[in-house]
């Protein structure tokens, strides 16, 4: 069974396009540890008997840093004269300190990125390798997949690898959904959301719908929200036209105001000290206060790990009724690339072919970066069970969506952070959204036209 979903979505994914989101967010990482020293044997580049040293940086929890970690430590040991230097934090200004480097020549020999940044990377230097001129093994790769911008391909140049398959999930507490009588197995309307929202609430004032802080709200409502109403991405990429309309904007708004109006998910005031990537420190998510959350694919096991005594499951996202597009769209939850500056990028290629094709590279990574994406590697980790399957099944919802990815404009920190801030001040009551709309308006027509 598994083997014929796996097979639907790798069909599936050749006919829709797919959309760059990740999970949240914006980045920052310090080096926090040299994985480890090698005697010099001989060079993996060259002849000479040098000891080649290349830095490795992401961010991510600690399953993550764990698992990439324990892959470094496999490989260095199949090749001694190859150290890997490892570079992890959070994500906190990972991408503003990734910018400053790119430009001084100084960044990691290989980063991780987000999809969404990186068009914005692109945009102002040849700051990557590409995979295919290198002679990097793309084989096992479906082209489809990789083919798409949002999956490191820019001008029929590989500049970087998806490293899952990814993209927005909703995971429930089936128990507390079943007490509520609220289903997510089929597809529902925003408006029939909200009115869920309210029953729980009024059922008990303990409890709501949704876990979501704004930066959640704003990446995964706003955005798909907008794209459901008009069909349309923020701004058009070729002409920089901004495709929303102040109206447009304040439906929106209005639709996020009802969120909090209505006791559906809780006040800012509250889920403002759980910002961007830590909702799982929510005490009351902890406690089983929510009865679901948005999450991302390639993170929502973490959300699920934070109570383990709850039964979790996954289930549809709310669509508007007459959608010009679902919005909802699949993507890569980060990109590995390989930087101009690697003086060494034979063995960087060499190391990066061990990570993303190697078996026992697969099976220690297994789903710590989303559904991994390709086949052998989730064939690998559906036999030892690693392949978890709310992923894959989340992972089957939203390639079945088939939403648009956002535009490159709309997902820099600029653009966001004035769509944040709108959001924030909308949810503690401070503006109307008629006046939070023309606002947004003016600041989004700005910063394009600078663009």
């Amino acid at each position: 069974m598994k083997k014929r979903i796996i097979a639907g979505l790798l069909a599936t994914s050749m006919l829709v396009s797919l959309a760059g989101c990740s999970g949240g967010g914006a980045a920052s990482s310090e080096t926090a540890s040299t994985a480890g020293t090698s005697e010099a044997a001989t060079s993996a580049s060259t002849d000479s008997g040098e000891t080649v040293t290349l830095r490795f940086a992401w961010w991510g929890g600690d399953d993550r840093t764990n698992a990439t970690m324990e892959v470094i430590n496999q490989f260095m040991a199949e090749n001694p004269n190859i150290k890997i230097e490892a570079e992890y934090g959070s994500s906190d200004g990972y991408h503003d300190k990734l910018a400053t480097q790119l430009a001084s020549g100084t960044a990691a020999d290989i980063v991780q990125i987000d999809p969404e940044v990186m068009p914005s990377f692109v945009a102002t230097g040849d700051y990557f390798l590409d995979y295919s001129a290198e002679g990097f093994d793309l084989s096992k790769f479906d082209p489809n997949y990789i083919g798409q911008r949002i999956n490191g391909n820019y001008d029929g140049k590989q500049l970087g690898l998806p490293t899952g398959i990814a993209g927005p999930a909703l995971v429930a507490n089936a128990d507390l959904a079943e007490k509520y009588g609220i289903d997510f197995s089929t597809q529902y309307t925003w408006d029939q959301f909200i009115e869920w929202g309210k029953q729980v609430h009024e059922a008990d004032p303990d409890t709501y719908l949704l876990c979501a802080n704004k930066e959640y709200i704003a990446n995964l409502v706003f955005f798909t929200y907008l794209k459901q109403k008009t069909g349309k991405t923020l701004f058009d990429e070729e002409t920089k036209a901004f495709n929303y309309t102040e109206e447009d904007i304040q439906n929106c708004l209005d639709l996020i105001k009802s969120l909090y109006d209505n006791n559906v998910c809780p006040p800012s005031s509250y889920s403002s000290a759980y910002s961007n990537d830590d909702l799982q420190s929510d005490p009351n998510w902890i406690a089983g206060k929510y009865v679901c959350t948005f999450a991302y694919i390639s993170t929502m096991n973490v959300m699920m790990a934070a109570n383990e005594s709850a039964n979790y499951t996954t289930g549809q996202l709310p669509v508007m009724d007459g959608a010009q597009d679902n919005g909802w769209a699949c993507n890569c939850p980060q990109l590995i690339s390989v930087t101009s500056s690697c003086e060494h990028p034979e063995a960087a290629m060499k190391f990066l072919d061990y990570f993303f094709n190697n078996d026992e590279a697969s099976k220690t990574l297994g789903c710590v970066r989303s559904v991994p994406p390709t086949e052998q590697a989730r064939t690998v980790c559906e036999a030892d069970g690693s392949l978890d399957p709310d992923m894959m099944e989340a992972a089957n919802i939203v390639t079945a969506y088939g939403g648009q990815s956002n535009d490159k404009y709309s997902s820099t920190p600029e653009s966001k952070q004035i769509i944040i801030d709108t959001i924030e001040a909308v949810s503690y009551g401070t503006v109307d959204t008629a006046s939070a709309a023309a606002d947004m308006y003016s600041q989004l027509s700005n910063y394009i036209s600078a663009q």
